[in-house]
């Protein structure tokens, strides 16, 4: 895409935008969405769910672009509407409250929402730094991106839920119109399932590893991670060893990635984002966690269960993507760079000779504030809506 036609569709937006201010909204109309309208999962649908559960005073809408589920949200007796059309763009319209994951695509092209308050859930955040941490922001260029952000921007919030400290700093650098005293330490709504004891996730398999590499935005990192994927999931030494303790292996990559299923082996699986639609249950039914640079591990830690990094590209990805120094402070008893190292650690791990729970403590100091690892995380954003609103 040029820049003319990106500078013409900010504009477009912009004015849109601008036009549809409406400070008269239903403070009990409350829309949700996520993944630019595709999907129907993360925060945003666990948030939802509760607040159609919970809250039968607030009128919860979902908006999607996905007819797939617009008939399923309908099926389930979900208020719900495709965006882009005449009844999606009122609704949006008359919105007191807008929760997204992503950004204001989530509802659509039509950014009608000048006036409500938008809620930001987004989809995770960990040790990674985003453009604006690494910029000099005393320079022009980003100067002039500060002015055209307060013209218009898809990232407008006017609060930021999320679950630590660590984090709040790091939300309130990356984007440009956050304040502190409107990010908010409530959780995120996605781990409520991790201690609803109702929702019992059957496993397909007794007793599960899990491996969730961190996309790699370079062609050279892509065929890496395809051969590291290849090589595990073809590995007799490491199949047999999953046989002895009766594991099996299930290597699920980003959804920007898709891996062949081309292996013989019988205890490591490959399944791409169409074979789990809702990742939290799946790691609701994990044993053990595989990753690396991935933010999947402010979640999983949360059920207190080992999480191993295989980090095998670690001095290439930082000069593509540079990482907060706190990385390492992670990098330490579940660390390896190898596949041959990382079959060496399972081995420990099974024979219960790896102390992954120090591991695990340090990773909650960065991501999860002491107050919030027993869950209650939909409630903790309910509560501080509606008080807010003033709701009754």
């Amino acid at each position: 895409m040029s820049k003319f036609i990106e500078l013409y569709k900010w504009a477009k937006a912009a004015f849109i935008y601008r036009i549809n201010k409406n400070k008269k909204r239903n403070k009990a109309l409350w829309i949700f969405g996520c993944w630019g309208g595709m999907k129907y999962s993360d925060n945003s649908k666990y948030l939802f769910e509760y607040v159609c559960k919970e809250h039968p005073e607030i009128r919860a809408v979902w908006i999607t672009v996905n007819k797939s589920v617009y008939e399923e949200l309908i099926s389930g007796g979900k208020e719900v509407y495709l965006a882009n059309t005449p009844s999606a763009d009122e609704i949006i319209k008359q919105a007191g409250v807008a929760f997204f994951t992503n950004s204001l695509n989530d509802f659509g092209d039509n950014p009608l929402l000048n006036g409500a308050k938008i809620c930001a859930l987004f989809h995770g955040v960990g040790f990674k730094d985003e453009l604006r941490e690494l910029e000099n922001q005393n320079t022009i260029k980003a100067k002039v991106k500060w002015i055209k952000h307060k013209i218009y921007d898809l990232s407008y919030t006017s609060f930021i839920f999320t679950t630590s400290e660590f984090l709040k700093r790091k939300f309130y650098i990356q984007q440009y119109n956050a304040s502190l005293d409107r990010i908010i330490l409530t959780g995120q709504p996605r781990n409520d399932l991790f201690f609803d004891i109702k929702s019992k996730e059957e496993s397909d398999f007794e007793k599960n590893i899990l491996y969730m590499p961190t996309f790699r935005e370079d062609k050279k990192g892509q065929d890496l991670l395809r051969v590291i994927v290849n090589n595990m999931a073809n590995s007799n030494v490491l199949n047999k060893l999953l046989e002895q303790y009766g594991y099996k292996l299930i290597i699920k990559p980003h959804y920007l990635t898709t891996v062949e299923k081309n292996n013989q082996n019988s205890n490591i699986l490959i399944y791409n984002d169409v074979d789990i639609p809702d990742i939290q249950k799946f790691l609701k039914k994990t044993d053990v966690l595989i990753t690396d640079y991935s933010s999947v591990i402010s979640d999983f830690v949360l059920l207190n269960r080992p999480i191993l990094f295989f980090s095998y590209d670690l001095e290439e990805y930082i000069k593509l993507k540079p990482i907060n120094s706190n990385y390492n402070n992670i990098l330490t008893k579940t660390y390896v760079d190898t596949l041959e190292e990382l079959i060496k650690l399972l081995r420990l791990l099974f024979e219960n000779k790896v102390d992954y729970q120090s591991v695990n403590d340090v990773i909650n100091e960065y991501m999860n504030a002491p107050s919030l690892r027993q869950g209650g995380y939909s409630k903790n954003i309910c509560d501080y809506m509606i008080s807010y609103l003033n709701l009754k």
